[in-house]
């Protein structure tokens, strides 16, 4: 250990191998300074590469992901990990850890007859454990220049030869100098030798100063802290995708089975075949899983002790090993971000789920249902602290347009309500027509259902059932949506003779705005209760699955007025967005990490907020050719929106996409 600094501790986690998790064999180190097993390393480096054996030319670190390449190219992919220099002070530990296991007593009372008398101190030289009276009578007089160890804990008061201290591996001389042109810390020959001409160059112990001084140590730390706590969500998130698609799996399985009861012997070998691909496609995914999970767990886990080892060096001004963790921490931090911009691109919720065709005719290929794994795109969690893209930072474009209007239709159509289910298919309420209509995530046309009343806004209710708020006469018409068909479930009609225009459901009960500004409670037998009242017609509701909140458009023009409010189930209120950017609010919709998306019908725009509104943007202008949008959806990075630009245009729902 360096002059200042404190002897290596014997339960020191970089024993242990970051791919097996077991004591380290044959220590290498990579440039990074990731130190593996050979024989782990030599493996993980011949799986990476496999496919890519030929024109390979470096391998990702197992933790950190840094590119890197062996001395020799040339030599067989195999024998890669036998190049990277061997950790001799890792061997060291790893000596001194396996003796530390038994008994530590001091040798020289041993044998005067003194058999339990503890040992302070241990010498590699003559590998022999002393008490410190026996050290200083004994080795120190004939061994002054021998490594000793402190094996009990650190006196910052003992003296230079009680430490070891790291050597150069090329000259075997003390670690004294740093060179910041290259990020290399050598001893006097490596300086003399290769760093002369270098214009930063410095002792080891200036240069640790320095990182105190100009806080770049408690930064590095602080960024550790951020980025491991980062990588602890996501092992977290992995863990509970993980039981969340178990569980699918056991549901699925489940209906496989009560399904098999009602057909006869045919049906054997149909139950096996999509027993089989519900299972391989659950062991695709939970393989998937499980290896983000490894890779940010062994992240998490090496910048967790970066964190802690680099608090220590620093307490104890052990300059070497502070600037070594240093440069191992910048490096984990730096790979902690690439890692989650990476997985923030395709990063999603999975499900996988049975479907079972109803109306089943003859026992062909489908009798037994069929197996859909669907993924939904959603944020990185923690994506607040600065390691994944803010919500200003994506962008949106327009992707495509499908036509609503049907062969049946009387009238040009105007839409209401829009609502995507988790089956990737999509119920519009027409206005004009009178209908709900069912269409793929495509827009191919599939089904519609006559609805009594005029339909307004939609919400949904469960995976398959949706409702629609209607007036003359006003109330709820709950319809299920099974096999591409719509079908009427129940009708609720409201009592108090409000017009009911902007709905959502929560816990069982319907929350109904109407056209005068009141916000209603409906249960399912008709009775209603009045949650708030607003000044002015609330078209639109929607839930908020973040904080279990309804969010409430409000139509005002006039400035100061409210447009979007939240509104909790104990009937407290809070004004989010007064009239301004927003001018006469119709649709809203949320995501699932709670930013709000409102159009804005007078002010011909879509604008996108954070949850707390401390943050508001323009999503799509009048420059996009929105105007008058009066209804939106959202579903993972696509958004749906209606437009009135002119009379054809009420006959298309509008498809953008944020990337």
């Amino acid at each position: 250990m360096a002059e200042g600094g404190p002897p290596p501790e014997l339960d020191l986690h970089f024993l242990e191998c970051p791919i097996c998790l077991e004591r380290l064999q044959q220590p290498k180190s990579l440039p990074c300074l990731h130190c593996f097993c050979q024989e782990c390393l030599g493996t993980y480096i011949t799986k990476e590469l496999s496919g890519k054996m030929v024109s390979a030319t470096s391998f990702p670190c197992p933790v950190c992901r840094r590119m890197t390449s062996p001395v020799n190219q040339a030599e067989n992919k195999e024998k890669w990990a036998e190049q990277f220099p061997t950790n001799a002070v890792i061997q060291e530990l790893i000596q001194l850890k396996v003796g530390s296991s038994e008994p530590l007593y001091c040798k020289p009372c041993q044998t005067r007859g003194n058999l339990t008398i503890p040992a302070k101190f241990w010498c590699k030289t003559m590998d022999v454990k002393f008490c410190e009276t026996c050290k200083i009578q004994h080795h120190d007089i004939m061994h002054n220049e021998c490594d000793i160890l402190n094996i009990t804990g650190y006196d910052s008061r003992k003296t230079k030869q009680e430490k070891s201290a790291p050597k150069c591996d090329q000259h075997d001389e003390k670690l004294v100098w740093y060179c910041e042109d290259h990020k290399y810390l050598g001893c006097n020959i490596c300086v003399f030798k290769d760093h002369r001409r270098c214009e930063e160059v410095s002792t080891a112990t200036e240069y640790f100063q320095m990182l105190k001084t100009e806080s770049q140590l408690a930064d590095m730390q602080a960024a550790l802290k951020n980025g491991a706590e980062v990588m602890d969500l996501l092992v977290k998130d992995f863990d509970e995708q993980l039981q969340t698609i178990i569980q699918n799996q056991e549901i699925a399985l489940q209906s496989i089975t009560d399904l098999r009861q009602k057909v006869d012997k045919r049906l054997d070998k149909l139950q096996k075949d999509v027993t089989d691909k519900l299972i391989m496609l659950f062991k695709e995914e939970k393989g998937n899983m499980e290896a983000s999970s490894r890779q940010c767990e062994r992240l998490l886990n090496s910048m967790r002790n970066t964190l802690k080892s680099s608090v220590t060096a620093a307490e104890w001004n052990d300059a070497i090993e502070a600037i070594v963790l240093y440069q191992r921490g910048q490096a984990e931090v730096e790979s902690c971000k690439a890692l989650v911009t990476e997985m923030s691109k395709s990063f999603t919720s999975v499900s996988i789920n049975h479907q079972i065709v109803p109306r089943l005719v003859t026992l062909g290929d489908e009798a037994m249902g069929t197996i859909v794994v669907g993924k939904q795109p959603r944020c990185i969690p923690g994506s607040k602290s600065g390691f994944a893209s803010p919500m200003s930072e994506r962008r949106v474009k327009e992707i495509g347009k499908f036509k609503i209007k049907s062969p049946s239709d009387k009238t040009d159509c105007l839409v209401c309500g829009v609502v995507c289910l988790p089956s990737d298919v999509i119920v519009v309420s027409d206005h004009n027509n009178k209908k709900l209509k069912l269409f793929t995530d495509t827009g191919q046309f599939l089904n519609e259902l006559t609805i009594r009343g005029y339909p307004r806004d939609l919400c949904l209710v469960n995976n398959n059932t949706v409702a629609v708020a209607v007036y003359s006469p006003s109330g709820v018409r709950v319809v299920k949506v099974e096999d591409s068909k719509l079908s009427l479930s129940s009708e609720i009609n409201t009592p108090n003779g409000k017009d009911c225009y902007g709905i959502t459901h929560s816990d069982g009960r319907f929350i109904v705005g109407t056209v005068g500004g009141d916000v209603y409670i409906v249960t399912q037998d008709g009775a209603t209760e009045l949650l708030h009242k607003y000044n002015n017609s609330c078209y639109s509701l929607t839930q908020d699955p973040v904080k279990g909140d309804t969010l409430v458009s409000v139509y005002n023009k006039t400035t100061g007025e409210i447009a979007v409010s939240r509104l909790s189930a104990d009937k407290r209120h809070t004004d989010l967005m007064k009239v301004g950017v927003v001018i006469g609010a119709r649709g809203i919709d949320v995501d699932r990490e709670g930013n709000i998306y409102v159009c804005g019908r007078d002010s011909h725009n879509v604008v996108q907020m954070s949850g707390d509104a401390t943050h508001v943007r323009e999503l799509l202008m009048s420059s996009d050719g929105v105007k008058y949008p009066w209804v939106i959806a959202v579903r993972g990075d696509k958004i749906l929106v209606s437009t009135t630009i002119g009379r054809d245009d009420n006959n298309y729902i509008r498809v953008f996409q944020l990337y």
